[in-house]
């Protein structure tokens, strides 16, 4: 399946995706930033799995529990710690997040 048929197959994937793929950089797995952003129909709390200097793509829980992705402009996008997240991965490496704690 090319992409044009996989993207008409789930949509426009929520955003802006990037032209290339050598353009895009990732957190390692746990340790990705949390931030705040503008979604177009409101603000979410997510991680930030990957980003281009224009584009980031979040990741974060629903209020009905589904995980949900979404390229978005990095404008509307402003980073926040762990604690200040209502959404928190239940996967992340805690050592990374609070460095100081046993």
């Amino acid at each position: 399946m090319d992409v044009v048929a996989a993207r008409e197959m789930v949509g426009d994937g929520g955003g802006p995706w990037p032209a290339q793929r050598s353009d895009v950089a990732r957190a390692p797995y746990g340790r990705e930033p949390y931030v705040r952003a503008d979604i177009g129909t409101g603000t979410v709390d997510a991680k930030a799995i990957a980003w281009t200097r224009t584009t980031v793509q979040l990741k974060w829980v629903d209020e009905a529990g589904a995980t949900r992705t979404q390229w978005v402009p990095a404008a509307a996008v402003r980073r926040i710690s762990r604690d200040e997240s209502a959404w928190r991965d239940p996967y992340d490496d805690y050592g990374f997040y609070y460095p100081d704690e046993p």
